[in-house]
Order: structure tokens, then sequence, then C-alpha cells
């Protein structure tokens, strides 16, 4: 009988089989992320800065005062007041008086005066065919300077408002300060055209005001409205202030007020 014997290694013993690998794979999780946010960004846009940006009026030339002036005129629309047709420029005055408030009203605040207002809209021409309008300030009746007045006949005169504001950093201050965006990237607009309007809440209407009085216009009622009813106003993104400028270019609003007047429409034949 034959006898085997059979040695076994205490070592495993290993078989390489080779086999082609190639990384098709990676940096796969990369292009995904890099797709998302392409179709995110085709979805909703790019990200944009809306930031806004505080713009205070520009000093003076040659000068540290940096106050706004308004004056605000308005046609004698009382009884014995004057005509339209025949109006000359001294029926237009900066007083609320004008336009039908009494002494009493103005002073004491009463809800008529006291729900009133100016309106200064801020469009980006001054075509009234294709403008936008962008933003708007409101100046309360609140503010403004004062005149005296008889409330009484048996008191002394007292102080009430009138139309004619200045607006600075201190004091009076709503409605100087405009508010637009920070970065012209966003929105590459700078240069805009101020009209004005005035609520009258004694009845509840608006009322549109010129920078000129109507009366030394040739065609009362037929005019070009782009050089009446505008002031332009000049965002500066390097110091972030602003400058008004009237139709022929010369700034206003520093050592000469913003004036406005009342528009008067055309009576009925």
């Amino acid at each position: 009988m034959n006898k085997y014997r059979f040695v076994l290694n205490d070592t495993d013993d290993y078989i390489n089989i080779p086999l082609e690998i190639k990384w098709d794979f990676e940096g796969h999780q990369d292009s995904i992320e890099m797709y998302e946010k392409d179709v995110m960004e085709e979805i909703i846009g790019k990200p944009t800065d809306f930031e806004i940006a505080r713009f205070s009026h520009k000093p003076f030339t040659n000068d540290t005062r940096t106050d706004v002036n308004y004056e605000f005129n308005f046609f004698d629309n009382t009884p014995t007041g004057g005509n339209i047709i025949t109006a000359t420029a001294t029926d237009w005055k900066p007083t609320y008086i004008n336009e039908g408030f009494n002494s009493n009203q103005i002073y004491y605040y009463e809800k008529p005066f006291r729900n009133s207002f100016f309106k200064l809209d801020f469009y980006d021409t001054n075509d009234t065919a294709t403008q936008i309008i962008y933003f708007t300030i409101i100046i309360p009746v609140q503010q403004g300077e004062s005149e005296d007045a008889i409330i009484s006949p048996i008191l002394p005169p007292a102080k009430i408002r009138i139309p004619r504001f200045k607006l600075d950093f201190v004091g009076d201050k709503e409605g100087y300060f405009i508010y637009w965006l920070r970065d012209l990237k966003t929105f590459n607009l700078k240069t805009f055209y101020m009209s004005a309007k005035f609520f009258n809440a004694r009845v509840g209407g608006f009322m549109r005001m010129m920078t000129t009085p109507q009366s030394i216009i040739p065609n009362k009622f037929n005019f070009n409205t782009s050089q009446y009813f505008y002031y332009k106003v000049e965002l500066d993104y390097n110091d972030f202030t602003y400058s008004v400028y009237d139709y022929n270019n010369i700034r206003v609003g520093t050592n000469s007020s913003i004036k406005w007047y009342e528009y008067v429409n055309q009576p009925p034949v």
C-alpha cells in the first residue's frame, strides 16, 4: 500500500487577476453641483444687490451748509382772489390761506389741514408719454416756517405754518434725504426728474404744481410740460449727495429755493 504525505503551507495564496479600471465618475459630484447652480440661476436669476443708500443734499459751493429749501406758492382761490385769465405773478403766495384753510385750522392742526401734504414724485424722464415713476417723497405740513396770524380778536397774533421749508440733517428733516439703490450695477439710473403735487385734505384731491407762475407763460394752458412741471435731480455716488437743477441747468435749492406754483386749470367757457 502506497503512502502519501501532504504538507500544508501556513501562508495564503493569491491569484492576481488583471482588471482595467477607469475613474469615469471622478469629479461628477462637482459637476452636479455646478449644474444645480446653473439651473437655479436660470429659474430665479443671479443674486442682485438691492441695498439702499441714503443721499443728502450736496453742500453749497464753497460752503458747509447742507440744507435744501422749498417754497410752495398757492394761487389765491378765495372769493376775492385773482382770475387766472388776468392773473399776475403776485397772485401766487406761500400761504395755506390761499388754499382755503383759515388761520384756526392751521394753528390748531385741525384734521383737514393736518392730513394735507406735499408729494414729490421722481421719474426717469420728463417725457410724460414714456416716463416711469421710481419713488416718492412726502413733505408734511407740520414742518415749515411760520408767520404771525390773528387767531382771536382778544389774543395777540399767533404763529401759523407757511409752505416754506428748510430741510436738513437736524430740525425739519422729513423729505430731506433721498433713498436709492447703492450699486449702479443693479440699475444704472442716477438722474431723476422731480414733479410736485399738493394733497388738500379739505377737498380730498391732489393739485399739480409748476416751476414758474402760470401768468408769465405766453399760453397759460398749452405749453411744454417738460419745461414747466419738473426739476432735474442728480445723484453723486462719490459722496452720496444730490443736487437739484432747473430747466436751464442752474442749481437751485441752495441760495435760491426750489419754487413751486399751483397749476390752475382753464376755466369753462
